[in-house]
């Protein structure tokens, strides 16, 4: 297993590899993403311009990756809680999502990339906190798949907290067809 910093050319050159793993894990729940390769090769152009890409490759194969940017180099839409909380986009780094493969859930193979990822953030010098956002979903939902194991311990166990009152809503198309809005809860890590 090989984790690597992908720097904005080799983020160009693995948009297609990393769209589709992004396309693979936001269909399942509690995301229910029914997304398209065009609209994430934007997504991921925006990253490769402003933000950072960390690539877990077993193989030369890309099975897992995280990324992220400075919050204010978000849309006021997602920095706005922030502020309404009281506290200064420009001190935080969004991850904005960390993902593997089912296959390698569970392995630790997620610790280790979220650890090398927030010792990037920290050797930037400019962040003094590191921030993510889940999913709600209510623990009854009719798609919740029986064994789901949500995302939230392991966002404690790694010293992230709820930040209190910092929901953002954002609307994706659902399997369903639909475009409902959806909300994210941000949570957030002093950087030491």
């Amino acid at each position: 297993m090989t984790i690597l910093t992908l720097d904005s050319t080799s983020i160009r050159a693995h948009r297609d590899d990393l769209a589709g793993l992004r396309l693979t894990i936001f269909r399942e729940y509690p995301y229910l993403y029914d997304g398209r390769l065009e609209d994430e090769r934007h997504y991921l152009s925006h990253y490769a311009d402003h933000g950072s890409v960390l690539a877990a490759l077993d193989g030369g194969t890309i099975v897992g990756a995280i990324t992220g940017m400075p919050l204010d180099r978000e849309p006021p839409d997602f920095t706005r809680p922030f502020r309404n909380a009281g506290r200064d986009p420009a001190q935080y780094y969004y991850i904005g999502e960390l993902l593997l493969q089912a296959p390698y859930r569970g392995s630790g193979l997620g610790s280790r990339m979220l650890a090398q990822f927030e010792q990037q953030i920290r050797q930037a010098a400019r962040f003094t906190q590191a921030c993510c956002a889940t999913v709600v979903r209510p623990d009854d939902h009719p798609l919740r798949p029986a064994g789901f194991r949500p995302v939230e311990p392991f966002c404690r166990r790694h010293g992230y907290a709820p930040v209190p009152g910092a929901v953002v809503q954002v609307a994706w198309r659902q399997l369903d067809g639909t475009r409902p809005r959806n909300s994210l809860q941000y949570w957030e890590k002093t950087l030491p």
